[in-house]
C-alpha cells in the first residue's frame, strides 16, 4: 500500500494502516510543501508528525513531542526572537541533526530513512516527496502571498486564502522510491489531509500525480464531517480556491486521480455524488482515533483490495 500524507490526518491515517498491514507493506509519501527554515534549523513538519506519530511519541495536539521542555525556546525569546513557532527541546535536536546532515550534502529522503530506524519504525517506509525543496506559499485577501508557516502558525491560519503556489514544484524529482512504491502498490491512497496545502504539494511534482493518476486502484479519503473538518481549515481554504466545502470539493479537488473516496458515515447521502465522476463513494466510520483507526483501515482495505 501506498499512502499520500500530511499533517495530523495522515499520520493518524498511517498508524491506523500500520495496524492491520504486515511489515514491510506500506509506504508513507510524506508532504514536503510546510518544509522550512527557523532558528537556523531545517524543519520538516509533516514528515516529523508523521515519524512521531508512528513512534508513539507525538505529541498531545497531534504534532511535536511528547513531554518536551521548551527551554531553547524560552531562551530565545530572552534575546528578542520571535517564538510564535515553538520547537520543543527534543524536536528541536531532531531538526537540528537533520540540517547538520543536509549541509554534508545527504539527501533528505536518506535522513528521513535513518531517523525512522532511530525510532525503531523499521516496518513502514516513510518518503518525503522529494528531495528537492517544494515550497507551498499561500495568497491571502489584499493580495500578499506568505510562506506556509508564517500563514499557519504565525498567523494561525486567520487570512482568507485567495491562491495557493508550489514553489520548485516544476522542477522537483520524485524521491528515490516514490514512483517505484506507486507502480508497485495494490493500492494508493490519499490521507484525509487538507487536499490544497498538504496533498496538492505533493500531486504539484508531475511524475507523481502522473503515476497515481495512472494507477488501477485509488481511493481518497475525505478530510470533512460535514463540511467541517476535526481540525485546521481544510473548508475555508478550499472555500477559498472556489472548492465547495464539501465531499463535492474533495472530488473536485481529486478530480482525475481517485476510483474511489471514503466518507464518513454522517455523510452517507452524498455516495451518488461519484456516479457522474466515475467515482465510487463509500460512507464508513473514517475517524481515526487509536481505538477506531484499525476498523478505519481494515474497512478501507476490505472494499478495495481483493
Amino acid at each position: 500500500m501506498v499512502l499520500l500524507a500530511g499533517g495530523v490526518g495522515g499520520a493518524r491515517m498511517a498508524r491506523a494502516l500500520r495496524s492491520v498491514l504486515g511489515p514491510g507493506l506500506l509506504t508513507v509519501i510524506a508532504n514536503v510543501g510546510d518544509n522550512v527554515e527557523r532558528y537556523g534549523v531545517t524543519i520538516a513538519a509533516d514528515p516529523d508528525t508523521i515519524l512521531y506519530t508512528l513512534a508513539g511519541v507525538v505529541g498531545p495536539d497531534g504534532w511535536g513531542r511528547e513531554n518536551d521542555t521548551f527551554r531553547i525556546m524560552d531562551e530565545l525569546g530572552t534575546l528578542g526572537v520571535d517564538t510564535t513557532m515553538r520547537l520543543g527541546d527534543k524536536d528541536f535536536a531532531l531538526c537540528a541533526y537533520r540540517t547538520a546532515r543536509l549541509h554534508e550534502g545527504v539527501p533528505l529522503s536518506v535522513i528521513t530513512t535513518d531517523l525512522g530506524r532511530h525510532f525503531g519504525i523499521d516496518d513502514v517506509t516513510l518518503l518525503p516527496a522529494s528531495d528537492d525543496p517544494v515550497a507551498t506559499s499561500v495568497q491571502i485577501a489584499g493580495g500578499a502571498w506568505l510562506d506556509f508557516q508564517t500563514y499557519f502558525v504565525d498567523r494561525r491560519h486567520r487570512d482568507a486564502v485567495t491562491a495557493v503556489a508550489y514553489i520548485g514544484s516544476v522542477e522537483a524529482r520524485p524521491a528515490p522510491g516514490v514512483l517505484e512504491a506507486i507502480a508497485e502498490a495494490d493500492l494508493v491512497i490519499i490521507a484525509p489531509s487538507n487536499p490544497p496545502l498538504s496533498i496538492w504539494p505533493i500531486s504539484a511534482i508531475e511524475p507523481i500525480s502522473v503515476a497515481v493518476a495512472a494507477h488501477p486502484n485509488t481511493a481518497a479519503v475525505s478530510p470533512l464531517f460535514g463540511g467541517k473538518p476535526l481540525k485546521g481549515p481544510a473548508d475555508a481554504v478550499m472555500a477559498g480556491l472556489g472548492l465547495a466545502p464539501s465531499t463535492e470539493g474533495v472530488l473536485d479537488a481529486y478530480d482525475g486521480l481517485i476510483d474511489a473516496l471514503f466518507v464518513d458515515i454522517d455523510d452517507a447521502a452524498d455516495t451518488v455524488l461519484g456516479h457522474d465522476r466515475g467515482v465510487t463513494v463509500h460512507a464508513v466510520n473514517t475517524r481515526l482515533d487509536p481505538v477506531g483507526g484499525p476498523e478505519v483501515a481494515a474497512t478501507i482495505l476490505t472494499l478495495m483490495v481483493s
